[in-house]
């Protein structure tokens, strides 16, 4: 579910309120073959399972289970050049790396407000699972929906039959005596770092305002994508603890696959993030 409405504000209907739900699947071992495929079954089927409710995924990111801040999409440097390098001009050369595809994420630091609220003017290094990916430059993404604020961020493990929630708190570690066991889900933070690439962006001396001594102050517009990185890390290490679904049975999904059997399957390894914002049409 993506915009709530428009705001009755002196900004007009330009300022939108947006839900962003992300479904995030850790994966055990190898990476996936039927990246083309496997990914859109999953995410359709949960699309379906929770039509209209808050929780209903707009998009689903899939990653090595301790490799958050390492991988990209969970498989070969080959299988995610094909999903995500896009062809537009017919000359058998990417002109573009996406972002998202159909609601996929690439990486879950660059995460769009919206499904198809974001795009990359450039192309990426995709790499092979578990390895460093190429995040786009800020200068390089555009969009329509410009983050404002951040105004609520929460997230929950999902156990099957039943989701995972600490009992005195989102989430915790220690038996409930962590006090940071929730710093992952602080919208201040999420917010502070899409801010921090503003102004990085500002300050670079490629592209930005420092740019072979220029004293031009515009400014990109943006951010159109935010790092929920953060919150998870405190999903992956939150009730469920993680450990990772198995690659091959994953793999082997159809569009036929029932939620039973997917909730079944990735149970403590799939959790849902969900950010309220305030955006901007641009």
């Amino acid at each position: 579910m993506t915009s709530i409405g428009g705001l009755d504000v002196a900004f007009g209907a330009r300022m939108q309120v947006v839900r962003t739900n992300v479904m995030t699947l850790a994966l055990a071992g190898t990476g996936l073959a039927n990246v083309t495929t496997v990914p859109k079954y999953i995410l359709n089927t949960y699309k379906e399972a929770l039509k209209g409710s808050v929780i209903e995924p707009d998009f689903l990111y899939i990653y090595e289970i301790g490799q958050i801040n390492a991988s990209g999409l969970a498989t070969t440097a080959a299988v995610a050049n094909t999903l995500f390098n896009l062809d537009n001009s017919g000359d058998d050369v990417a002109d573009t790396t996406a972002l998202e595809v159909g609601g996929v994420l690439r990486d879950i630091r660059q995460t769009p407000l919206a499904v198809n609220s974001a795009f990359a003017d450039t192309t990426a290094t995709n790499a092979a699972f578990s390895a460093a990916y190429t995040l786009h430059n800020y200068y390089d993404i555009n969009g329509n929906l410009a983050l404002e604020a951040v105004i609520g961020l929460s997230a929950m493990a999902l156990d099957d039959t039943a989701a995972d929630q600490a009992a005195t708190g989102v989430f915790s570690d220690n038996a409930n005596a962590d006090p940071n066991a929730m710093a992952g889900l602080f919208p201040q933070a999420t917010q502070a770092l899409a801010f921090k690439d503003v102004y990085d962006n500002a300050t670079a001396s490629t592209g930005g305002n420092l740019d072979a001594g220029s004293k031009y102050t515009g400014m990109h517009k943006g951010p159109f994508t935010v790092n929920l990185t953060t919150a998870l890390e405190q999903l992956e290490d939150g009730p469920s603890v993680a450990t990772g679904a198995a690659a091959a049975t994953v793999d082997a999904y159809t569009s036929s696959t029932t939620f039973g059997t997917m909730a079944a399957d990735i149970t403590g390894d799939a959790g849902i993030i969900s950010m309220i914002s305030l955006a901007k049409v641009v």
